[in-house]
């Protein structure tokens, strides 16, 4: 009993000698919380040419010691901060960087000359710590300015080669001109424009418009029936003279022959196994031509391996068959596995995006066939919204998502290099319907002065 009386007054006359500032093996000292992993960098979107702005706050220090009462605590805001703004090639770049009177911000101010992602590095003293910023230069707008349709909230829009537009079935050759309905039902028509042709699925037709440069001519039309019902419309390709349609269930091809008669190939069975619908409209396949006579059909399944379910994204092949009036076949080679899911198509593009850390927008293009990975872009903590897909042809959409900055930006592809950068849009109303298309970047405009319609951008041409 004696020994363990003595043994507990040492180490109880351990515990008080630790709060003495004598004692070298252990100080009393202010230490800052810690914790696991650590905080997400900021991403920010700024335009290449014009001088940036950006806030950065120190960290929070919350200071403890347990002599408390025996030692001076340490001011809990910083005192003074210095920056480094490194551009995408690791060159120094010229900045300005301040501390509020308050020490709670600092304000880094500098002009990026290259577009591509830069770095920035401040430092707060004597606390603070050390904050890196991710900030993504993006080239300005340097399409037409915008112009009116008297047409609200175009879901579907495009213009044929000779000017006509043509938003949710409804054809405008000017924006105060007449409008023409492309068909007869309150459900607007689907529609798809190759060049001067016009082709618009509703009513129970299949039916084909040429825009003469005055008027759409109607040149050939085709009443569906049982073995060739469209129905549930996922995606489309648009020809001269073929018109390709993903069904809910079937692949369709209708062929505008060279006698001038429109005629129907025989539809394929496409949906198989359990797909998931994806994007903002719950669309289930996407199609994007791969060939001359060969397309994949992106969808995604639902599968089950070891006990747990997962998504995968496959790009499924189909070609035509034998023969002028053929439908379309499976090919012989097996659904391609794409590691990322499908955020937009364009002719020959495919989109897709891995979620949902950091995030990264990949292009895939059509190469021998199959889809080839062209390029990628680490967006990190830039907002990439899931889009409507079933209207047509779509470009996602990158958006800023630090308060008070409001901006988005367009992937591009930057031929000299082979790389992804970005593009600022112009600016919209945070809760406007808009859609980026690879020609228009369009959005409903409730509130503007001429009345309701559809803004429209025409895009620059790559």
């Amino acid at each position: 009993m004696t020994t363990a009386r003595l043994l507990l007054a040492l180490a109880a006359l351990v515990l008080v000698s630790g709060c003495s500032q004598s004692d070298s093996l252990l100080p009393c000292e202010v230490s800052p919380p810690s914790g696991p992993g650590g905080p997400l960098v900021p991403h920010y979107l700024v335009q290449q040419g014009v001088q940036a702005s950006i806030d950065v706050s120190p960290a929070e220090v919350q200071a403890f010691s347990a002599c408390d009462d025996e030692v001076e605590r340490p001011s809990e805001r910083p005192l003074s901060v210095t920056a480094q703004v490194f551009d995408p090639d690791n060159n120094l770049l010229s900045s300005e960087v301040s501390l509020a009177s308050d020490g709670r911000k600092a304000n880094v101010r500098f002009t990026p000359l290259l577009p591509g992602r830069h770095h920035v590095i401040v430092s707060f003293a004597p606390v603070g710590s050390l904050q890196q910023l991710a900030v993504h230069v993006a080239r300005g707008w340097s399409g037409t300015s915008s112009f009116l349709l008297p047409l609200p909230r175009c879901a579907q829009l495009d213009r044929t080669a000779r000017g006509t537009w043509v938003c949710d079935g409804v054809a405008l050759r000017e924006p105060g001109g007449r409008q023409v309905r492309l068909g007869t039902s309150s459900t607007p028509p689907d529609v798809a424009i190759a060049g001067n042709v016009v082709w618009v699925v509703g009513d129970g037709r299949v039916r084909r418009y040429v825009d003469t440069g005055t008027e759409l001519e109607l040149t050939g039309s085709l009443l569906l029936n049982l073995q060739n019902q469209v129905t549930d419309i996922q995606s489309r390709l648009a020809m001269d003279s073929e018109l390709w349609v993903l069904g809910g269930s079937y692949l369709h091809r209708f062929i505008f022959t060279d006698t001038g008669v429109l005629t129907a190939a025989p539809q394929t069975l496409w949906a198989k196994g359990s797909l998931s619908s994806f994007g903002l409209d719950g669309v289930r396949g996407l199609l994007v031509r791969v060939g001359a006579e060969r397309m994949m059909v992106v969808q995604v399944r639902l599968t089950q391996d070891s006990g747990f379910f997962r998504f995968d994204t496959l790009a499924c092949p189909y070609q035509l068959a034998p023969g002028p009036a053929g439908g379309f076949i499976a090919a012989s080679d097996a659904c391609q596995e794409l590691p990322s899911s499908p955020a937009g198509y364009e002719e020959g593009v495919l989109w897709t995006a891995s979620r949902p850390d950091s995030q990264t927008l990949h292009r895939w293009v059509a190469s021998e066939g199959k889809l080839v990975e062209q390029a990628s872009l680490v967006l990190g903590q830039l907002a990439l919204p899931v889009g409507s897909l079933r209207a047509g042809f779509t470009v996602p959409v990158v958006q800023s998502t630090q308060p008070g900055r409001a901006s988005a930006a367009a992937p591009v592809l930057f031929p000299q290099d082979n790389t992804l950068g970005l593009q600022l849009l112009p600016s919209t109303s945070p809760t406007a319907f808009s859609t980026l298309s690879p020609r228009y970047y369009f959005h409903g405009a409730t509130d503007a002065p001429q009345g309701p319609g559809t803004t429209v951008h025409e895009r620059p041409v790559p």
